[in-house]
């Protein structure tokens, strides 16, 4: 009896890991890069020129689409439209826990997928970390 109970927890601890889901409605808290070997927060320099994008979700559907909404951001319409439009066709796949942003032609971004609360961590080989929080 021990050794199922064992296996059990083990399993259920197993599936809590990698059940999380990107799946959701998403914001960016940070977009950590690096230039001329400076790490900088491109989100934090995109906030200080435009604060409305502070309220552009990131929407992660199960139907494998990877959107922008700035519909409710209260940024300019010229704005909202060009960030939209970038994001219309973007499609995200997950293979063990790494996570493919980017066209349904295969052109994109690959990161290592992390969650540690309600935060989901992407880290590129690059550097590049990219964190989000859920609404």
């Amino acid at each position: 009896m021990k050794n199922l109970t064992f296996i059990f927890l083990i399993a259920s601890g197993a599936f809590t890991t990698y059940g999380q889901s990107p799946v959701g409605n998403w914001k960016m808290l940070s977009h950590m890069a690096t230039y001329e070997g400076k790490a900088f927060d491109s989100h934090a320099a995109l906030l200080s020129q435009r604060p409305c994008a502070s309220k552009i979700v990131y929407r992660i559907t199960s139907d494998g689409n990877y959107r922008l909404d700035a519909s409710a951001s209260g940024c300019d319409a010229s704005y909202v439209n060009i960030q939209q439009r970038l994001y219309s066709k973007n499609v995200w796949k997950i293979d063990g826990s790494k996570i493919f942003i980017g066209g349904k032609e295969g052109i994109g971004h690959t990161y290592t997928l992390t969650f540690s609360g309600n935060k989901m961590i992407w880290k590129s080989e690059y550097g590049e970390v990219i964190t989000y929080q859920k609404l």
